[in-house]
């Protein structure tokens, strides 16, 4: 017990130093002077044989100093001002496309990492840029742009939602500059990882197959469901998504994923034990490199792989240390993504709902008589409570017609990506494209129907005029609170 104590002190400390570092900047001096606090706490309470409740707060006390000096040293060492001699000037920039390209309907958004300025070397630096659609810009591409460099401005709070921090959510990517509009020309392609491209290809190869044998709006959803390509969708039917509660299936957030790994576990469960984990995990994985693998999908991968890994343990509360642990590593490699990382905050959230919640409600939902049903309705109940807060907080609004509509569009979603997936490998086969085209077309027109169903209802979303960052807090610890009332109870019988 003591040494749960001590690492959940130890972490919880850590990721509260990191918090009131990035709020506040305080600084590597008061990092070490909470160092040195700690370490006089803990030498008075072996002196005074105190009990384990002093090392505890100095644990924490450590952890506080640690994500305190991480978060600083984090922070001094970004290129936040490489290219601030340069604002507001029209410059010729060169260098490579670093990430794959954010197609939307007038324009497409990359991630440029230039190497030179009006041809002087530079540190490698990230910048946002605008890019008209043609020429077809793609992952790897060596370019020429010209244009103007600004710095990113946030967005002004709107509809009772919090004032969206625009310039923090692109620095936790190390872009700290824009270029609006630009003028471009490609150079040469190539120019990025082998893998990555290889990846690229085959996923707009897919994208190609799917959109040649499936109509519309059917494949763009087929494409969001399977591939993460949302834009195709248009604003009109992605807000029909959101108001349905259902956005989580064609935008590869975290919450989606641990979602999608939990139903996949549920289905492979009628294999061996060995054989049901191997088998999620492979599964969970090849999801993440078909969709691109990048960095918000690889975070809330390996949240998902956690929970399935854990879950052979056969304990919650190692299971939980080990969810945990994995959190805070991935905030101590990037202290920027707990504040500014809302998927990463989703999916941690999704994953400690399906680790402390599920297992303490699971006993009052026997009466569902289909296992697979009964994990899918536990779990959308489970996480949907557990993100509320962060949606509440973030967005002001969360969907309540989406623990209806989740209950019957989820248990459809691995049929349907299944499905999809066939096709868009068999779609120049004739034959055997048309007889698996027809029961693809059926399920996402199904999907498409709930969705439109669940938009159009009139108590479709609460709205918070006010839900700021104390409401945040009782609502977790209120959600704390029942999972210790529900574990005691759970205990005593």
């Amino acid at each position: 017990m003591a040494t749960a104590e001590n690492f959940f002190g130890f972490t919880i400390g850590s990721v509260l130093g990191i918090a009131v570092e990035s709020t506040y900047t305080l600084g590597w001096p008061f990092a070490i002077l909470l160092g040195f606090l700690s370490v006089l706490i803990a030498l008075l309470a072996k002196r005074s044989g105190a009990s384990l409740r002093g090392f505890t707060i100095a644990i924490l006390l450590l952890g506080c100093s640690l994500g305190i000096f991480r978060t600083d040293v984090s922070r001094n060492n970004r290129n936040m001002h490489s290219l601030d001699s340069f604002m507001g000037e029209t410059v010729q920039l060169n260098g490579v496309v670093v990430e794959e390209p954010d197609a939307r309907e007038t324009n497409t958004n990359i991630i440029f990492e230039t190497h030179s300025v009006n041809g002087t070397t530079v540190d490698a630096t990230r910048i946002l840029v605008n890019a008209p659609t043609y020429p077809e810009i793609q992952y790897g591409d060596e370019l020429s742009i010209s244009g103007k460099i600004i710095t990113p401005k946030n967005f002004a709070p709107a509809d009772g939602q919090q004032a969206f921090d625009y310039r923090a959510y692109l620095a936790k990517d190390d872009i700290y500059y824009k270029m609006p509009f630009s003028k471009i020309s490609i150079v040469d392609h190539g120019k990025g990882a082998w893998i990555m491209q290889k990846l690229f290809a085959v996923k707009h190869v897919l994208l190609k197959n799917i959109s040649s044998i499936i109509p519309e709006p059917e494949s763009s959803l087929a494409g969001g469901i399977v591939l993460g390509t949302k834009q195709s969708l248009g604003k009109e039917l992605m807000k029909k998504f959101r108001d349905a509660g259902l956005a989580h299936i064609v935008v590869l957030s975290g919450y989606n994923i641990t979602v999608v790994a939990n139903v996949i576990a549920s289905a492979a469960s009628f294999l061996p034990f060995t054989a049901r984990l191997a088998s999620s995990a492979l599964g969970i994985i090849l999801f993440a490199l078909m969709v691109g693998g990048g960095a918000t999908v690889l975070r809330a991968t390996l949240m998902a792989l956690v929970i399935i890994i854990a879950r052979a343990v056969g304990r919650e509360s190692d299971a939980l240390r080990v969810l945990v642990f994995v959190g805070w590593v991935m905030v101590m490699v990037n202290p920027a993504i707990l504040l500014s990382d809302v998927s990463f905050q989703l999916s941690f959230m999704a994953a400690l709902s399906l680790v402390t919640f599920v297992p303490r409600i699971e006993k009052y939902f026997l009466f569902v008589k289909y296992e697979v049903l009964r994990e899918i309705l536990v779990t959308t109940i489970a996480t949907q409570l557990f993100v509320a807060p962060i949606l509440l907080y973030q967005m002001g609004n969360f969907s309540l017609v989406g623990f209806v509509a989740n209950i019957f569009v989820l248990p459809i979603v691995p049929l349907a990506m299944l499905l999809v997936a066939i096709v868009s490998v068999v779609s120049m086969i004739p034959l055997l494209g048309a007889l698996v085209v027809f029961p693809t077309q059926l399920l996402l027109a199904y999907i498409l129907r709930v969705v439109d169903i669940g938009s159009r209802a009139s108590f479709a979303n609460v709205h918070v005029a006010s839900f700021g960052i104390i409401a945040l807090v009782i609502s977790y610890i209120i959600i704390f609170l029942a999972c210790v009332m529900l574990s005691n109870s759970r205990n005593e019988k």
